[in-house]
C-alpha cells in the first residue's frame, strides 16, 4: 500500500501543481483549442480524483478513527498507542471539518446554477416559440441579436428575431453550428465541473489556471467547429453582429461573456494563418494525455483504497 500511497501523492503534486502551468506553455497545441480542452478536462478529473483519494487516505489509514471503517474498527484500534490515536483523531476532525466546509460551499453553488438554468428554461416556454426551419431552435421575439444555448432535450438553442433580422443566412447557420458544437461537446457539463473543482480546490495552480483558461478554449473550440463548415470570415461577421448579447445564467452565448474574449476570438478567426483543423497526430496525442491524466489517478486511488482491507 505504501507504494500506491506514494504514487497517489505524486499524482496529486504533478497534476495539481505542475501539469497546469506546463500545459499553459505548451506551444504545439496553442492553435488547437479542441485538443487543449481535452487535456484540461483530463487534468481536472485527475486532479480532483487524486486529491479526493488522498484526503480519504488521510482519514482512513492508521491511526485515524476512520481506519478500517466499521468492521475493522474494533480490531485495529488496540494496536495503536493512545497518543497516536488522539493526534490522529484531532487531525481527522480538522480535515473532516475543512472538507465539509468546502463541500457546503461548493454543492449549493452547483445546485443554484442548475436551478437557474431550469428556471430560465421554464420562462422560455412561456415567451418563446418554435422555429419551423430548425428543429433545435426556439425563437425569442426581441430586437437585440441574441443567440445562446441551454442543455435540454427539447430545442436547446435560443435565437432572437433581432438576430434573424441582422444576420445573413450563412451567418445565422454559422452561429447555430457554434451553439450545436457547445451542446455536442458537453461544454455546459464541463463548466459546471470546473466551477465545482474551483470551489473545492481553489489553491491548486492547475485548477486556478483552468478556471481562467478553459472558458476561452471552449468558445474557440466551438468557433473551429462552425468555421470548418461555414468559413472563418462568415463566423467572424456573425459574432460582430451578436456582440451585444447580455450575459445569461447557465447559458453559453455565441458572442461569449466579455469584450476581451470576443476580441481574441475575432483576431484568431481573421488571422491569415488561423488553423481550425488540428493535426491528427497532435489531436491523438492530446487525447492520450487526457485519458492518461484522468485514468492513472482513478486506477491508483481505487487500488490504494482497496488495499486498506489488509492494513491490519
Amino acid at each position: 500500500m505504501s507504494v500506491l500511497l506514494i504514487g497517489l501523492i505524486a499524482a496529486t503534486i504533478l497534476l495539481g501543481y505542475l501539469a497546469g502551468p506546463v500545459l499553459v506553455r505548451l506551444r504545439p497545441l496553442a492553435d488547437h483549442p479542441g485538443a487543449l480542452v481535452a487535456c484540461w478536462a483530463g487534468l481536472l478529473l485527475g486532479t480532483v480524483t487524486a486529491t479526493a483519494a488522498l484526503t480519504s487516505m488521510a482519514l482512513l489509514v492508521p491511526p485515524t478513527p476512520g481506519h478500517g471503517l466499521l468492521e475493522w474498527l474494533h480490531d485495529c484500534l488496540p494496536h495503536h498507542s493512545p497518543v497516536a490515536f488522539t493526534l490522529g483523531g484531532l487531525t481527522s476532525l480538522a480535515l473532516l471539518g475543512a472538507c465539509g466546509a468546502r463541500l457546503a460551499q461548493g454543492l449549493p453553488r452547483l445546485w443554484r446554477a442548475v436551478r437557474r438554468r431550469r428556471e430560465h428554461r421554464s420562462m422560455l416556454h412561456l415567451v418563446a416559440r418554435e422555429d419551423r426551419r430548425n428543429a433545435d431552435v426556439l425563437l425569442l421575439d426581441h430586437p437585440l441579436p441574441v443567440a445562446y444555448c441551454l442543455p435540454s432535450r427539447w430545442r436547446p438553442i435560443v435565437v432572437s428575431t433581432g438576430a434573424q433580422t441582422r444576420l445573413t443566412g450563412l451567418q445565422l447557420q454559422a452561429v447555430l453550428a457554434h451553439e450545436r458544437a457547445h451542446l455536442r461537446q458537453r461544454h455546459h457539463a464541463l463548466l459546471l465541473f470546473l466551477d465545482l473543482a474551483h470551489t473545492l480546490l481553489p489553491w491548486l495552480p492547475t485548477v486556478r489556471l483552468a478556471k481562467a483558461t478553459l472558458p476561452v478554449l471552449l468558445e474557440m473550440s466551438a468557433d473551429d467547429a462552425a468555421a470548418r463548415r461555414w468559413g472563418r470570415h462568415t463566423l467572424a461577421g456573425a459574432l460582430r453582429q451578436v456582440a451585444s448579447t447580455p450575459g445569461l445564467a447557465g447559458a453559453l452565448a455565441a458572442a461569449g461573456t466579455g469584450e476581451g474574449l470576443l476580441s481574441r476570438r475575432l483576431t484568431r478567426l481573421e488571422a491569415p494563418t488561423s488553423a481550425v483543423t488540428p493535426h491528427r497526430a497532435r489531436r491523438a496525442a492530446a487525447w492520450i494525455v487526457a485519458a492518461g491524466t484522468a485514468a492513472i489517478p482513478v486506477i491508483t486511488a481505487a487500488a490504494t483504497l482497496t488495499s486498506l482491507a489488509g492494513v491490519c
